[in-house]
This record gives C-alpha cells, structure tokens and sequence, in this order.
C-alpha cells in the first residue's frame, strides 16, 4: 500500500499543481482582451425639472473584460505582468459638437452599489450639462481607461456610438419635416438623397432607391443587383436592385433613363408594385394582370377623384390602393395630380412626384402595410 500510496499522492499533487497553472494561464487577459470596449446598450435624457437635465446611459462590460478586471484585482502579479483597467471613460455629443468628457471617468468609475462595489454593468449617470435639453440630438460612446506594465496610459477601443433625438440633415418644407425624420428613423433615405434638397422633383433612379429600402423594411431582406446588367445607359446599383426584386424595368430593353423625372401616378404604380411582390405570392411584373382580381380584392376602393379621367388606365388601381391605405392623399379639391396632360402643365412641373414627397409616401407606407 505504501509503495502504491506515495506515488499516487505525488500524481494528485503534480495534477493539482498543473490544473492551478492551467486555470491561471486561461484566465490571464490577452492583448485582445484589453482592445475590447464596453458596449453602450442605451441612452436616455432626464429632466427634473428644475433645470437639471442629465444622461443615463446603460453600459455592458464583455465577460472577457469582467475576466480581465478580476484578473488585474486577484492576482499579486497581475499588473507587473499586463497593467490593469481602471475606469471607464465616456464621451458625449450634443447636437452636432465636438465630442467632450467634462471629467465623467470619475463619475462613472465611482457609481458604486449598495455593497460599495464599483458597476462595469448597469446604468450610469453623468453630472448635470447646462447645454443639454430633453430634445437635444446627443451621441455617446466608451472606453476602457488604464495603464500597462510600465505604467503608461492604455486604453480600448471606442464602444458603438449611440444615438437619441437623430436629427437628419435635409432641406424640406416645414409641413414634411416630421415625417422624414420617421423615414430616417425607418432607414427609408437612400444614401442617393442625403444632404440633399428633398423639395426638388425625385428622379427614375432615386425613386428606384426609396422603392429598395421599402422591399427590404416590409421584408427584412436585403436587395442585390441583378447581376447581369440590361441597361446601356445607368449602372446605378439601386437601380440593378430595383430591377432584380422586380418593382421596376426599363424605358426599353436596354435603357432606363436614370434622370428622368416622375409624376405622382408612376410613383403611386411603383411603390404599389412593391407591396404585390411581398404580399402575392409569385406575382412579378409580367405575370401583373393574372394577379388584378386578388389584388383589387385586398382594398376597399374609395370615391372616385374629381380628375379620375386623367389617371391613366395601368395606373388606377395602383393610385386608388394607396389612398385607400392612407398613403398618398389628393393635392385639394378632390384631385389627384396623377400626370400633366397639357404642354402648359408639362412647363410647370405639374404633377412631379417631389424627393420629400416620395420619402413620405414610403413612410406611410412602411408604417401602414408592414
């Protein structure tokens, strides 16, 4: 017993001896580990109101960052070997300014719970800010603040910036404001129409763009290019979405005509088309009239408009669908607008689907029929 007793004993102390050195080399952080930033999972704005208004922003420290901290906290060697992470360090933007810190790492490196102990998860909250207000656009964004082995300043990297009160960047009318501020929150602004002045008449090819982004928000699915191009005269992608998911086709064969303007009739017909390929089953565009009846039979046609005459034959059902549905309305006294008819309304624009008007339209048509 003796002679098998010792070695035994000395295999138990050599396993543990092994498993401790095994534990504490895979709990030991990894450069990797100190890049990693905090993640900022929500932001909001309070308001006392006695002229306090504060940030509270709710903060996720990855496990492997919780690893590294009680790693640096628990072992003797811990920061001779790889420094430490001390605090976490915030910074802000309000309305468009630079970004800003005002001494917050403090704050929010001290925000302690009832037993004292610091908080890397949870909600932290900043000192007052004499610039903020409860409609302010304001970002936010995290980093882990420590130092190395040699003591020098190290930091992670910068968490996911998060927003609240977004303010898009656009010219519009006053009226149309509010609205595209929801289609911005929607994601319904091609990238094609940022920045730019949404009260001027939408092209082919931008509207091509609004109709991508409401098929991929009534699906959930992102839009690709057709991969073989038809068109001679646009490369456009939007346009090759477009074209691919079947909500539009060509002028001919081979062209598009990218910058030719719409009226309202051809904008109501192709946002229509959208809502058939994702609510009937194989509809496509050739394949449109076998399709009519099933479609006619998914809305209550309202009064006829007071120019019904001028609305095009191909384009009636499509016009009377989306005001049935609350998505485009008439432009006053009982009148569509569907396309100009004379050479004089043609000089005057009469009829043109604007950019802001189109970013309405998809709006409502996201929130109505999703």
């Amino acid at each position: 017993m003796k002679k098998r007793g010792i070695p035994f004993v000395l295999a138990l102390l050599l396993a543990f001896s092994l498993l401790s050195l095994s534990a504490m080399a895979a709990t030991a952080p990894t450069a990797e580990d100190l890049k990693t930033p905090p993640v900022i999972s929500n932001l909001e704005i309070h308001d006392d109101g006695a002229n306090n208004v504060w940030l509270e922003v709710t903060v996720q420290t990855p496990a492997n960052v919780l690893n590294a901290i009680d790693y640096f906290e628990n072992h003797e060697l811990g920061y001779n070997q790889a420094g430490y992470i001390g605090q976490i360090d915030l910074q802000y933007s309000i309305d468009g300014g630079e970004w800003q810190e005002s001494g917050l790492a403090v704050a929010w490196r001290y925000y302690e719970d009832a037993d004292e102990v610091p908080r890397w998860n949870g909600i932290h909250e900043t000192y007052y800010l004499d610039e903020l207000h409860v409609d302010s656009e304001v970002k936010a964004r995290a980093r882990y603040n420590g130092a190395d082995a040699d003591g020098n300043p190290r930091y992670s990297d910068w968490s996911n910036v998060l927003t609240l009160n977004e303010k898009a960047d656009f010219t519009a009318h006053d009226w149309a404001l509010s609205e595209l501020a929801e289609a911005e929150a929607l994601g319904l602004i091609p990238d094609s129409l940022k920045g730019q002045d949404l009260t001027k008449p939408i092209t082919r090819a931008e509207f091509a763009a609004v109709s991508v982004k409401v098929y991929e928000s009534l699906t959930g699915t992102k839009a690709t290019p057709v991969a073989a191009n038809p068109f001679t005269d646009t490369a456009d992608p939007e346009v090759l979405k477009a074209y691919n998911v079947g909500v539009t086709n060509g002028i001919s064969a081979t062209t598009f005509e990218p910058k030719t303007l719409l009226n309202r009739e051809q904008a109501a017909t192709m946002l229509t088309r959208v809502y058939k390929k994702v609510a009937l089953d194989g509809w496509t565009l050739e394949t449109d009239g076998n399709f009519s009846q099933q479609f006619k039979g998914m809305f209550r046609m309202p009064a006829a408009f007071a120019d019904d005459a001028s609305i095009s034959g191909w384009a009636k059902d499509s016009v009377y669908f989306m005001n049935a549905n609350g998505i485009i309305n008439g432009v006053g006294d009982n009148k569509f607008a569907p396309r100009a008819t004379t050479p004089a309304e043609q000089a005057a624009g009469y009829a043109q689907a604007t950019r802001e008007a189109a970013l309405l339209i998809a709006t409502r048509m996201v929130k109505n029929l999703k």
